[in-house]
């Protein structure tokens, strides 16, 4: 979920999403906690700020952390969590800000280099490889990157007309000219975008519209009329936002409203159409899992409030969970026994790979992400080390 936006022409045709009573019915129950065979695990502990964080679907975790107390908003690093293994990508005095990474493991971000007024440009980090793709002297911010490795961003020396750009192959081309304030950019599989078109000048208070281009056809799904936001789009084509019915699903112009899910904000969905997204309980937010036969509220305290999220086709989650301004990442996997690290019901070599990539954190002066110790401690004394990897050994499957 991007919490973070700030306040061309293409052919446009008009779909206009207008919510049938039939749309909005009783749904399925709604259950506190994770789903059966799911548990929530830490991959951070710490007193920093751990926030804006996107998954993929090969399990591959960024965020970005910003280290505490930081008055001024300077130090927030980019990190990479894969296979137990936690990576420090940036070491600046920078602000490395809304990280997203694709299925091929290519990650971008944005970058200032001045405290609350620098200007952002975007970041690509591929194969090792550090690479900032644009040098203005305007916003570039909040980047997407789809699988194909396009990067779509809205850009613009204000922020309430932002228009959206995107780099592909080393060239950058203008994607949007309507004079808004484009933002909060999903992309799929076959680089179709949604987003959400802000207008700042309404009067009494802001509007928006949902906005999506598939097959290069641009689709205004809503009229504008409401302060509609948070969009996501998967592989099929198929749009969520948030408005005032609830969390909202547009399907080649079929429209369902979630049930339960007034004061929803910010949805993503996955492949196989599950949705997660933020919901206000009066008094924190938790994450609401709507799989299409339950909905689960995941969290119940503002200790465990959610902060930010996405969702992998697995059914896996990344969180930003905690009680504000300390932030943490965890993650809802499923269930597994002790040295099964990759879940896939065998202790093996796969899984030596997990316990020994936990054990290099220290020696790379990062901190052992907690669900290590929750999989490869055996003798529950803090560490990882020989005795846990002996206990380890008397797990390990038999060949057949």
């Amino acid at each position: 979920m991007d919490t973070s936006c700030l306040r061309g022409a293409l052919a446009l045709s008009i779909l206009i999403a207008v919510v049938p009573a039939s749309a909005i019915g009783p749904g399925p129950d709604v259950i506190q906690g994770p789903p059966e065979g799911w548990q929530i695990v830490m991959l951070t502990d710490d007193p920093d700020q751990d926030r804006h964080v996107a998954m993929n679907n090969r399990g591959q975790i960024v965020f970005s952390k910003r280290i505490l107390p930081n008055p001024d908003g300077t130090n927030e690093e980019i990190f990479l969590y894969e296979n137990g293994k936690l990576r420090q990508l940036t070491f600046n005095d920078l602000e490395e800000h809304w990280p997203g990474i694709n299925d091929s493991g290519t990650i971008t971000w944005a970058r200032r280099d001045l405290p609350f007024g620098g200007d952002w440009e975007i970041v690509r980090f591929e194969h090792g490889v550090e690479e900032q793709i644009t040098d203005n002297s305007v916003y570039d911010v909040t980047p997407s990157i789809g699988d194909s490795g396009i990067i779509v961003w809205p850009s613009g020396g204000d922020p309430d007309t932002l228009q959206l750009f995107a780099y592909r192959d080393g060239d950058i081309t203008q994607v949007t000219n309507n004079g808004l304030s484009n933002q909060c950019i999903t992309i799929n599989a076959a680089d179709d975008l949604a987003w959400v078109r802000y207008d700042f000048n309404a009067k009494p208070f802001w509007l928006s519209t949902i906005m999506c281009s598939i097959d290069g056809d641009v689709h205004e799904l809503t009229d504008g009329a409401t302060q509609a936001q948070g969009c996501g789009i998967n592989d099929a084509g198929i749009v969520t936002w948030s408005d005032d019915p609830g969390v909202m699903l547009w399907n080649d112009g079929d429209l369902l409203v979630l049930p339960d899910s007034f004061n929803g904000r910010g949805p993503r969905i996955n492949n196989v159409e599950e949705v997660v997204y933020a919901l206000w309980l009066g008094e924190f937010w938790t994450a609401a899992l709507f799989t299409g036969e339950h909905t689960y509220h995941l969290f119940d305290s503002v200790q465990q409030e959610s902060h930010g999220f996405d969702i992998a086709d697995s059914g896996e989650l990344a969180f930003a969970i905690g009680d504000f301004p300390e932030l943490d990442i965890a993650i809802l996997w499923r269930i597994r026994d002790p040295g099964d690290f990759t879940g896939d019901g065998l202790v093996n070599v796969f899984d030596f790979h997990s316990m020994r990539n936990c054990m290099s954190n220290v020696e790379c002066g990062v901190q052992m992400p907690p669900v290590c110790l929750d999989m490869f401690d055996f003798d529950v004394d803090g560490d990882i080390d020989f005795h846990d990897f002996g206990s380890f050994q008397r797990l390990v499957t038999p060949n057949p």
